[in-house]
């Protein structure tokens, strides 16, 4: 890749990594479903003209678009953002980074085909280094249950959003469908985001950093990654998933002060290597040319989970 894509591809990590940071500022001034619905609704009301400008449409896949923004958007938010309270930002960067696990823990049950042994052998690595987090082996942190089993959930419902995506949206422009989920996200957590309105404005770095969260890493990230993904192809931009998880553990702690051990760092290394052994697509083996066409065929329709595609996980 080009410096200027290398360095694209650094401040995305930088803005993506950094939400786990501005969403523990955040939580100081709001409460968890609102920042959610703010940072939702904000990130909406930016993108949607955009769309509107590129003429953008979902070739009439509108329908889809409840029970996909529910997800991939609005549950996993609010879930990172309820963690949030219980457990360290640069902790919940790395929980969320085992999306492409659950996606092959997940895919007999969403019809992705079987997974290869690659993706197998990945998700068991991965799910290593889930433990030694959880179990706080080393890591200097003693882990609040509940926090972390709603990111990990919230990892879940992203791995959910990738299937739905691939099923439902494929082809679809990727800002008119990021706008139009967005949107719709806001819709639905409107009611609750309403209850949970907090009692007075929130304080000015609560603001601030709902602001960051909105303008920064949802709406300004994403049209960042498409255009990494015009400049160098979706397989070299996707390099963001490895690398904004260590921008969310340093600025937890350089910037809020946040223990980390050596078992934070195996744990991360573990869920990456895992994550990525997921993802990889495996060799293609040339086949003799005394192979059928029907064997050729019957290979190239095999199910492959680890190939799966990875959206934005923040």
């Amino acid at each position: 890749m080009s410096r200027r894509a290398w360095a694209e591809l650094l401040i995305l990590s930088a803005l993506w990594g950094s939400s786990y940071l501005f969403i523990s500022v955040a939580l100081e001034g709001v409460g968890p479903v609102f920042l959610a619905f703010a940072r939702i609704a904000g990130a909406a009301l930016l993108l949607l003209p955009i769309a509107w400008r590129r003429r953008a449409t979902l070739a009439g896949r509108w329908r889809y678009l409840p029970f996909l923004a529910l997800p991939q958007v609005a549950l996993p938010f609010v879930l990172i953002s309820a963690g949030e309270q219980h457990i360290a930002s640069g902790l919940a960067g790395t929980l969320v980074a085992t999306a492409p696990l659950w996606l092959v823990v997940l895919g007999p049950v969403l019809a992705l085909g079987r997974p290869t042994a690659q993706a197998l052998g990945g998700t068991l690595v991965g799910l290593v280094g889930v433990g030694i987090l959880l179990g706080g082996v080393g890591t200097g942190q003693t882990v609040h249950g509940l926090g972390a089993a709603m990111v990990v959930a919230a990892a879940v419902c992203y791995a959910v959003g990738m299937a739905l995506v691939r099923r439902w949206m494929s082809g679809v422009d990727p800002i008119a469908l990021t706008a139009a989920t967005m949107a719709t996200a806001a819709v639905l957590l409107l009611p609750a985001g309403l209850v949970d309105l907090p009692a007075q404005p929130p304080g000015g770095a609560a603001a601030a950093a709902l602001a960051a969260l909105a303008v920064a890493c949802t709406a300004g990230a994403f049209v960042l990654y498409n255009r990494l993904i015009a400049d160098v192809g979706p397989q070299r931009a996707s390099l963001v998933a490895y690398i904004a998880p260590v921008f969310a553990v340093a600025y937890g702690v350089v910037l809020l002060d946040e223990p980390v051990g050596v078992g934070a760092f195996v744990g991360l290394g573990l869920i990456l290597a895992g994550s990525w052994a997921c993802r990889r697509k495996p060799k293609v083996r040339t086949l003799p040319a005394d192979k059928s066409d029907a064997t050729v065929e019957a290979i190239s329709r095999a199910g492959n989970v680890g190939a799966m595609p990875k959206r934005h996980l923040s």
